[in-house]
Order: structure tokens, then C-alpha cells, then sequence
């Protein structure tokens, strides 16, 4: 009787087999990699569609070329009048549950104004960028239109959870490709703050005329995700989209 014919395989073999088998399976809204910001700062990033943005805010205070923009704008006048690139942290005194200004960076990110945004030693690293109207359209289209988009990118996570979390209802929210929108609330032209836990907004790039750009917006009670104006010299989150 003929003896059994024996299939050797390399034990790396298999191991090299198993990856191409899992990268494979990868699914289209999977997180693929992760991005560093200007001061090292690592974040997850997700693949929509044709797109890959970061999955959080934006928490850096520093340009490309290493210069910083302006800070501890406490002072609602400080905020109104600053003529150049400012970032602030919304308050943790308004946040129970979150004790330092770095827990509200963690959670929510900052807030920049459009100076920040428009800077041309970029505010994002290199190979990313503040998104323009045109990348918004693309991801809210890519979403089935703006009455649905909000509620496939909103956080799960609702209050009483710890934060980052909506408030309820947290309307249709599925985060349906990890997009991982968090409330972050905004800081207003004149200073003040407001609808954290409520309320996410961002900036485009896209400038409307020289008080207003062009924003996107979602609130805890509505699964839509909307086109807005925000004043320059008003506070908003940001998230850089992978792109020159």
C-alpha cells in the first residue's frame, strides 16, 4: 500500500496566510490606521466610503511648522477681540463629571476659530486637512442625505454614562461607521459657551463671506446632520479629513 502523501507547511506560512485572509474581510467603515497631530498627539481614524477622517476632535494647540496659536482665552472679551488663531477647551466647571481642563480635551476635543482654521501653517498635519463643503456633501451623501446622516455618525454613548455622551434621547443614533460624533458644544463670537452634551458642530474650510464660514451640524433630538454658518470668531470642533 502506497504511503500517505504529506503537505508540509511553514509554520510563518500559515501566519502569512491568516493576515491576508483577515485584511481581506476588513469591512468598508472599519478603523484602518490612526493619525498623529502636530504635537504627536495619536487619534483612530475611520474609512468612509472613499473618505478617511479622524474618529474624535482635534485637541492640538500647535501648527505644522511648530508655532502655537493663542490659549487660555477665558475671558469671553479675550475671546471676541482675539485678531489671530485661538483655540479654547470648553469649561469643566460645566460638565459634571469631568474635573480638568485635560478631561474636556480627552472627552470632547477643542473648539478653534476660523482663524485657526483658515491658518496656512495648517492646522492639521500633513496629509490631512480641515474639510471643505464639498468633502461634508460627499460624507453626507455617502450617508444616504443630511435627515439620516447625524444619527449613522452619532456616539452611542447617552447619559447618565461617563463622558463623552449625548444627552437623551440621543435620536437615532447607530454610529454606523464608527464616526464616533461626540457634543462638544461651541463657544459664541461674544465668548460664552454653550449645549455641550446637546449640540456638535464643526468647521469647514469653505469660506461664505468675511464674518461667516460654512459649518455642519447635529443636535441629540434629530438623526440629521445639516449645513450651518458659523461666525469666524466663534468656537467649533474640528476633525481633519485624510487629503492635500
Amino acid at each position: 500500500m502506497k504511503a500517505g502523501i504529506k503537505l508540509l507547511i511553514n509554520p510563518m506560512t500559515l501566519m502569512v496566510m491568516a493576515l491576508i485572509f483577515l485584511t481581506g474581510c476588513k469591512k468598508d467603515n472599519e478603523g484602518s490606521d490612526t493619525m498623529t497631530d502636530n504635537e504627536g498627539t495619536t487619534y483612530a481614524v475611520v474609512k468612509i466610503g472613499n473618505q478617511v477622517w479622524m474618529a474624535e476632535n482635534l485637541r492640538s494647540i500647535s501648527f505644522r511648522d511648530g508655532s502655537w496659536m493663542l490659549t487660555e482665552l477665558y475671558d469671553g472679551v479675550e475671546w471676541a477681540s482675539a485678531g489671530s488663531a485661538a483655540t479654547c477647551i470648553y469649561p469643566h466647571s460645566y460638565l459634571d463629571g469631568l474635573d480638568s481642563e485635560a478631561d474636556v480635551a480627552e472627552a470632547y476635543g477643542r473648539l478653534y476659530n476660523w482663524s485657526a482654521v483658515n491658518d496656512s501653517r495648517g492646522l492639521c498635519p500633513a496629509g490631512w486637512r480641515v474639510p471643505n463643503d464639498d468633502d461634508w456633501d460627499e460624507l453626507i451623501e455617502y450617508l444616504g442625505g443630511e435627515e439620516v446622516a447625524g444619527g449613522k455618525l452619532k456616539s452611542l454613548r447617552t447619559s447618565p454614562v461617563a463622558h463623552p455622551r449625548w444627552e437623551s434621547p440621543n435620536t437615532d443614533a447607530t454610529n454606523s461607521y464608527n464616526f464616533e460624533a461626540v457634543p462638544s458644544g461651541y463657544r459664541s463670537s461674544l465668548g460664552q459657551f454653550d449645549l455641550a452634551g446637546y449640540y456638535a458642530e464643526w468647521w469647514s474650510s469653505t469660506e461664505y463671506n468675511a464674518d461667516l464660514a460654512a459649518t455642519r451640524y447635529i443636535g441629540n433630538d434629530d438623526a440629521g446632520m445639516y449645513y450651518g454658518y458659523g461666525r469666524k470668531r466663534a468656537g467649533y470642533a474640528v476633525r481633519c479629513i485624510a487629503g492635500n
